[in-house]
C-alpha cells in the first residue's frame, strides 16, 4: 500500500513552511529515506511563468528553500532546474522573478539551465523522448509541484509538473502531435516515467482554481502533500478537491501505464485530516476530458472551449504567438488574431500570457453544460 503525508499550513511564512515540510516527510521516514550523504539532487519546481510568487503562478520560494535546508541536512548536493515554455528568451527573469535566485544564492544551490545542460535520449512505448540531462542523470530527483487547475489536463500537480524535464520548444511539438486531453496525457505520463522523481512535495498552501495553471484565481488550500507516488498524490489531491482521481486525465493515464495507484482504497493517507472542498471550481469545459477518444474528435467542436484574447488588457509581448505550436495565432499592430482552422485548443497560447489576456470561450453546447 502506498503512502501520502498531508501537513497543513496555511502561510508562508518561512519557519511554518518548513515546519510544515518536515512534518509531511516524518512518516515517509524523513528526507534521509531519500537522500543520502553525497546525493547529486535535482529540485524540479514549477516555474510556468516569469511571475512573483504572491501570484501562486509557480511553486513559493518558501517551500523549495524548506526542502533545500532538508537535503542539505542530509548531506544532498541540490541543484534547481525547470524549463518554462518563456525559458528560451530569459530564463535568468524566471528565476529572479519567481524568487529561485535568491533562494539559491543564499543556499549555495546550482541554478540548472535546462536547455543548455544537454539531454538524454530515451525511448517509452515507442515513442523518443527527449529528457534534460540534470533530471535524467541526477541521483535523486525531487518534484515540487504547485497545486492548481489546468485548460487541458484539469489538474497540473506530481504528474504534470515532470513535463518539464523536457527541455525547450519540444514540449510545443507533443502538444501538436496529441491535440486531444487523452492523447497529450498519455505523453505527459511518458515523461513522468522517465523523469523518475524520487520524492513529491506539493506546495498546497495556497493553490489556483478556475482558469488555471496561470489565469484562475488564488485558492487557500492549507495542504502540504508528499510521497514516493505521484500518481497516489495526484489522486489524493483530485478527491480532496472533490473530484474522481480517474477523471483526471493524466492520473488516468499515469494509472493504466501502472506508474503508480490511483485507487483511494488502497492508498494510506497519514498525517493531518482534511475534509474534501466542495468551493473548489475547475476550468471551462473540465468535462470535455471524459468523452472517450474516438467521440472527442467528433464532439471537439461541441463541446471544447477555444482562446479569445481581451483587446484591452492585451500588451501584444508576442508571448502567445511564440508558445503556439500550431502557429494558429498571427501578429498584429495590436492584438494576435487566431486562425481557429488550425487551432487545437492545447491553451498554451492562455499558460504563457503574462497578461492573462487569453480567456477561454465556450461553445453554446458548452456553456449549456456548465458545470
Amino acid at each position: 500500500m502506498t503512502t501520502v503525508a498531508i501537513a497543513r499550513c496555511y502561510t508562508y511564512d518561512p519557519a511554518e513552511v518548513q515546519a510544515a515540510v518536515a512534518k509531511a516527510l516524518e512518516p515517509l521516514g524523513g528526507i534521509g529515506a531519500f537522500v543520502k550523504p553525497g546525493n547529486k539532487v535535482l529540485l524540479k519546481p514549477n516555474l510556468l511563468q516569469a511571475a512573483r510568487p504572491e501570484e501562486m503562478i509557480t511553486t513559493h520560494p518558501a517551500v523549495v528553500e524548506a526542502v533545500v535546508l532538508l537535503v542539505k541536512q542530509a548531506g544532498g548536493l541540490p541543484s534547481l532546474g525547470d524549463s518554462p515554455a518563456g525559458a528560451v528568451r530569459s530564463v535568468q527573469d524566471y528565476w529572479r522573478t519567481t524568487g529561485m535566485w535568491d533562494i539559491c544564492q543564499r543556499h549555495g544551490v546550482e541554478l540548472v539551465q535546462f536547455e543548455k545542460g544537454g539531454v538524454s535520449q530515451l525511448d517509452r512505448r515507442g515513442r523518443k523522448y527527449h529528457i534534460a540531462r540534470a533530471v535524467a542523470e541526477a541521483d535523486v530527483v525531487i518534484n515540487l509541484p504547485k497545486l492548481k487547475t489546468h485548460g487541458l489536463t484539469v489538474l497540473t500537480c506530481a504528474v504534470k509538473n515532470m513535463y518539464g524535464a523536457i527541455p525547450g520548444l519540444r514540449k510545443s511539438n507533443y502538444h501538436k502531435e496529441a491535440p486531444l486531453p487523452g492523447e497529450f496525457s498519455a505523453i505527459v505520463a511518458d515523461v513522468y516515467a522517465l523523469a523518475k522523481p524520487h520524492l513529491t512535495v506539493v506546495d498546497g498552501i495556497t493553490g489556483m482554481d478556475g482558469a488555471g495553471p496561470a489565469a484562475g484565481q488564488p485558492k487557500q488550500l492549507g495542504l502540504v502533500l508528499a510521497g514516493a507516488d505521484g500518481v497516489a498524490i495526484d489522486a489524493v489531491a483530485a478527491h480532496l478537491l472533490g473530484k474522481r482521481p480517474l477523471s483526471v486525465p493524466t492520473t488516468r493515464a499515469a494509472s493504466r501505464q501502472q506508474l503508480g495507484e490511483a485507487d483511494l482504497s488502497r492508498i494510506r493517507l497519514l498525517g493531518d485530516r482534511c475534509d474534501v472542498r466542495r468551493d473548489f471550481r475547475w476550468p471551462p469545459g473540465w468535462f470535455f476530458v471524459l468523452i472517450p477518444g474516438p467521440l472527442a474528435r467528433i464532439a471537439a467542436k461541441l463541446f471544447r472551449v477555444k482562446p479569445a484574447i481581451h483587446a484591452e488588457m492585451c500588451v501584444n509581448c508576442g508571448f502567445c504567438v511564440e508558445s503556439c505550436p500550431v502557429s494558429a495565432l498571427k501578429p498584429t499592430a495590436t492584438v494576435p488574431e487566431f486562425d481557429y482552422r488550425l487551432c487545437i485548443s492545447c491553451l498554451c497560447c492562455q499558460e504563457m500570457c503574462p497578461q492573462h489576456a487569453v480567456y477561454q470561450r465556450k461553445s453554446l453546447v458548452a456553456r449549456l453544460l456548465r458545470p
